[in-house]
């Protein structure tokens, strides 16, 4: 199972951090941009006639003259939209690398689910697969069946990340914290296109940036023949002391440029790799992270 009973309990107390306010679509544990009658303060306004005299500010009514009422901030769900990279590039490592994104979302999604948030799982490569909305924890049963079906496409799919995610951000009418999954191995431009399509319709966006550890530190030497895991095409290399180095410098670049941009976008990075440990990666770095609290 991609997330163990035991652990579900100790997630029930964490929380989805979003750093914006969205509209919520059903009252949920969440902070709306809606005006309600909560107990939190958010602006005022003038009366109107019908409006709750309750609420009016006397005190200022006693200074001005004028009649002013509080409103406050209304308690609503909000929408988690957890999108995960299914390209053939993903099985690489022992634990492969989309085995390890799983149970990432099997965790993140249950804690939506706990806190009543409306969540939206989706799988891409060279389409999107997606599950339908759910809400409320009795629907993690549901999440866990699609996640442990969720396979790659045929072999030789490419990650089309920015065909994915711009048509994502076109289909969703409701925007809200997302979190992409993926290695991100794609030219620059495409994954950059991609996540602007997100942020030009306001998602709250984290990334979650997942290398196995073979890939870090390959222990390869010698004659060998590599094969593209998306394009299929093989090249025969003599692996040198001096290749790594400049696999390694190169490897540096690729990371520093993904932490570049989102650093630049107000994006949350999280890098992770496929030995680290997952529940200290839920429990401790995505809370310093702030994507939990």
């Amino acid at each position: 199972m991609l997330i163990e009973p035991d652990f579900m309990k100790r997630l029930e107390n964490l929380r989805i951090s979003s750093k914006k306010l969205f509209p919520g679509a059903m009252k949920g544990k969440r902070r709306s941009v809606k005006r309600g009658n909560s107990i939190e303060f958010a602006d005022y306004r003038d009366y109107q006639p019908g409006d709750d005299f309750r609420f009016i500010d006397w005190n200022i009514y006693s200074r001005l003259d004028r009649l002013f009422l509080k409103t406050f901030v209304e308690e609503e769900n909000i929408y988690i939209h957890i999108l995960i990279d299914i390209s053939t590039s993903m099985g690489f490592g022992d634990l492969s690398k989309l085995e390890y994104a799983k149970r990432i979302a099997a965790a993140l999604s249950y804690i939506g689910l706990v806190d009543l948030d409306i969540v939206a799982v989706t799988a891409f490569a060279e389409r999107l697969n997606s599950l339908r909305p759910i809400r409320g924890k009795g629907h993690i049963f549901t999440l866990i069946d699609f996640l442990e079906k969720i396979d790659f496409p045929e072999a030789g799919s490419l990650s089309l990340i920015d065909y994915c995610l711009k048509r994502y951000s076109y289909m969703t009418a409701h925007p809200g914290v997302a979190i992409i999954i993926s290695d991100f191995l794609v030219p620059q431009n495409v994954y950059e296109e991609g996540l602007r399509s997100l942020i030009y319709k306001n998602f709250d966006l984290n990334v979650i940036h997942i290398m196995a550890h073979d890939e870090i530190n390959p222990a390869i030497s010698g004659e060998l023949k590599l094969k593209d895991s998306e394009t299929n095409e093989t090249k025969e290399i003599t692996i040198t002391d001096r290749m790594l180095e400049r696999y390694q410098a190169k490897l540096k670049s690729f990371c520093e440029n993904l932490v570049s941009f989102c650093a630049k976008n107000n994006i949350t990075y999280i890098g992770v790799n496929t030995g680290f440990p997952f529940e200290e990666l839920i429990l401790k770095t995505l809370r310093s992270k702030q994507v939990l609290y």
